[in-house]
């Protein structure tokens, strides 16, 4: 190495770690926050630049709901942050995989159930690793921070008071838990294809207390349900983009929901993974989408991955998240 390479990655090296101090500072009254994030920082110390631009762009009402998250997370994953900042790097990297993939096509890699199933599904360790990656994203990526703060405070906040409450695909539970403290929520409903993922979601919500009353269904989205009692409000969240006809299944749901219910959906918009197949190219798209499915938009979050403005990722066809409210059009 010549000694201007010396140099240079010295330099490199210190303005890392001069960044690494910052974050880590800024965190310091957000322990869950910081412990998972110096977990990853450990593992990946490349990524403390991304990590620095996500946690700058957070409100003080942001980050406090962040660390509410990364302390439910923590205690489901009985404190194993080691694990989680693992699959977090399993996780960015299939993304950079998938991104070239996108890029050189303009398409997801798979574009139907039976290939993601076997490409992910039916592989057990990878599984764990995505799962974990996931979780471990609600917390350090600012679009899903942004998207649960949404969530949390303008959409459970317009909920009528002894609100029924289903969410499809409610996985770990997280917006299951936040649904819980909310004092108009009255009950709990949570619909999934796999068994085994709602034996997950059941776990969480022992382990962090939840009292409402819990009801757990395996239930197959794209088949029409039947519904005794329509729901005051739904909640699809980051659902879609892994269906085949995702319109069909926001179709099924506006035969669910009360003339006076809510719908929160939430998906993302030039999102490569592995086991994305609907590709939304626009917000415009799902805007659209749910419209058609009998819906009409009250309220929208658009945002962008950590360093990007709104601009400039549509000029780039970049990541975007999609969060809406919406109610039964009439």
């Amino acid at each position: 190495m010549s000694a201007n390479a010396f140099l240079l990655a010295l330099l490199n090296a210190l303005s890392q770690l001069l960044v690494m101090e910052a974050l880590l500072s800024r965190l310091k009254a957000y322990p869950c926050t910081r412990q998972l994030v110096t977990a990853v920082l450990n593992l990946m110390p490349d990524h403390a630049a991304y990590l620095e631009k996500s946690f700058r762009d957070r409100s003080a009402a942001t980050i406090r709901l962040t660390e509410q998250s990364a302390h439910f997370i923590t205690a489901i994953e009985h404190g194993a942050v080691e694990r989680l900042a693992q699959g977090y790097r399993w996780l960015c990297s299939m993304i950079q995989e998938e991104e070239l993939h996108f890029r050189r096509t303009n398409c997801y890699r798979n574009t139907s159930f039976t290939a993601v199933d076997a490409a992910i599904y039916q592989n057990h360790v990878g599984m764990t690793q995505y799962m974990d990656g996931l979780l471990a994203s609600e917390v350090l990526w600012i679009q899903h921070a942004r998207a649960m703060d949404f969530f949390v405070n303008t959409f459970l906040a317009k909920l009528p008071p002894h609100a029924r409450h289903l969410e499809v695909g409610p996985g770990h539970g997280l917006l299951f838990y936040y649904s819980a403290l909310h004092p108009h929520c009255a009950s709990l409903t949570g619909w999934d294809i796999s068994p085994a993922s709602l034996q997950q979601t059941a776990a969480c919500m022992e382990m962090m207390k939840v009292k409402l009353p819990l009801m757990l269904e395996t239930q197959d989205i794209m088949k029409p349900p039947t519904v005794d009692r329509p729901w005051d409000s739904i909640v699809i969240s980051e659902v879609l983009e892994h269906l085949e006809d995702p319109l069909g299944a926001l179709k099924n749901l506006r035969r669910c929901i009360s003339d006076h219910g809510l719908l929160y959906m939430n998906v993302p918009v030039n999102a490569p993974t592995i086991d994305h197949i609907h590709l939304f190219s626009t917000p415009e798209e799902a805007f659209a989408m749910v419209e058609k499915a009998g819906f009409i938009v009250d309220e929208l979050l658009l945002a962008p991955g950590a360093g990007h403005t709104l601009t400039k990722a549509r000029k780039i066809s970049g990541s975007i998240t999609v969060a809406l409210i919406a109610r039964p059009a009439s």
